[in-house]
Formats: C-alpha cells, structure tokens, sequence
C-alpha cells in the first residue's frame, strides 16, 4: 500500500488575556498582533508486510509569531519579525513479531527570519536535527507493556537569541524507559 498526501494550511492564533495584560506593566498594550502560519505539506507513506514509513516535507511563513521576552525592560510578549521553517520529517515501524515492535523519526528543520533586523538568523530554539529509535514490547498482552526510546536534539539557539551572538545550547540524547499497560 502507497498513499501520496498533501495539505495546504492558512492558520492563526490569538493572543490570550495573559499574554496581551498578564505580565505588562501598566498602561497595557493592547498592540499584540494575532500570529498566522502558511503552510503547505506533501508527502508519502506506506505499508509493506510488517514495515510502516512515511516522510513529507513542508514549508512554513509565519508572521507576528508570538514571543515572550522575560527581561527587562521588556517583560512582556512581542510579535517577531517574519520566520520560515521548511524540512523533512521521516518515521518508521517494523512489527517484528505480534508483541515486538522498533519504532523511529528523523527530522530536520530550518527556521530562519525572513524580514526585519535579523532577517537571515536561526529562530532561537529550533535545532536543525533530531530523532528517535525505539522499541516496544508486550509483555503480557497489552495489560502490560514495556517502552525504550533513545532520543536526539540537536544543538540550537538560546532562548531570546534572535541576534544569533550567544553560544548555542548543545545537543543532548535521552533514554526514556516506561512499564505501563492499559485495561479495555
């Protein structure tokens, strides 16, 4: 089984009461601008036997993305200057047997200004890669069930870094381990 899928996508988001008066001082400001997103998205995903995949790849136009500055003498949520974000995303499964299963993603992305004084930088906290592998295990039926998956973050801007001058956080791998189940 292939299927070829697409989406094209016009989204927005509103300031909410926190974010438009909950940390401003005084006067309020009411100048907070609703983010929206331009987004289009193709891709493939498949089936064969026991291997489940898919990969797509996207590209994103926001405008007045939302950001909270926490220092002063901002202290308040801004609207950004235009971003892009375009990658492509890929995961897979593999059932080995009836109660084994390894599951992974690989992801990059780039997220950069389009306009305004850092028109060309990174968006801070966006990494460029990251990934998973896993594996799932029914140990007794699905009441229950073990989980591992390593994952990766790659090295990104700082938080407020739109400048692009700080260091970048560096990447980091995790192992999360889970003993869960579920009952009907």
């Amino acid at each position: 089984m292939l299927a070829v899928f697409g989406r094209v996508a016009h989204s927005f988001r509103t300031p909410n009461v926190d974010e438009r008066v909950g940390v401003n001082t005084f006067p309020v400001d009411f100048n907070l601008k609703t983010q929206t997103s331009r987004d289009i998205e193709g891709g493939l995903r498949g089936r064969f036997g026991r291997l489940a995949w898919q990969t797509s790849v996207y590209d994103m136009q926001l405008t007045n993305e939302i950001l909270f500055i926490p220092f002063p003498p901002i202290g308040a949520n801004i609207n950004l200057d235009p971003t892009r974000r375009y990658g492509v995303e890929t995961a897979a499964s593999l059932d080995l047997t009836d109660t084994v299963r390894l599951k992974g993603a690989l992801s990059y992305t780039r997220a950069k200004f389009r306009e305004g004084i850092y028109a060309g930088n990174d968006v801070p906290l966006v990494s460029r890669w990251w990934g998973n592998i896993g594996v799932s295990a029914d140990l007794y039926q699905k009441y229950v069930v073990f989980d591992a998956v390593l994952r990766y973050v790659g090295d990104r801007r700082m938080d407020n870094d739109q400048a692009n001058f700080q260091p970048l956080i560096p990447a980091h791998t995790t192992v999360d381990v889970r003993l869960g189940g579920q009952v009907q």
